[in-house]
């Protein structure tokens, strides 16, 4: 488990997170916006941009030096980043895609998730 929680390896998932999420906003931005009601494409751009701000925090933090911020708190912030991702933003993608409204009860999960992350940011640095 130590291994998933080296630098190089949140860089990866940050770089492969970001690449996703330019994906994803090319398919609807030029493919398939105009199928889609106004309130949908505010939820589809309400998701990419925590996506891309999440995604590009993971990757500022797996660059942060420890003088900066402990490797223990790098971690959990970027876990909770990443679960933001997956439950806040992949729910919501799913809803406007594919019009799956089974998996709305996880985007609060995640909506938790990166709430907790930038509490426990914040509180990492109270105690430096």
């Amino acid at each position: 488990m130590r291994f998933f929680f080296m630098s190089k390896n949140w860089i990866r998932i940050a770089a492969i997170s970001v690449l996703l999420c330019i994906f994803i906003g090319i398919y609807i931005s030029h493919g398939m916006a105009q199928q889609f009601t106004v309130p949908d494409l505010h939820r589809y751009w309400t998701a990419v941009i925590y996506h891309l701000l999440h995604s590009t925090t993971i990757l500022i933090l797996a660059f942060s030096s420890d003088s900066l911020i402990q490797t223990i708190y790098r971690n959990i912030v970027s876990l909770c980043f990443l679960l933001g991702i997956l439950f806040f933003c992949g729910t919501l993608y799913l809803l406007i895609i594919f019009e799956l409204s089974s998996v709305a009860f996880l985007t609060p999960v995640g909506g938790f998730a990166f709430i907790f992350g930038w509490i426990t940011l914040f509180f990492s640095f109270l105690k430096r």
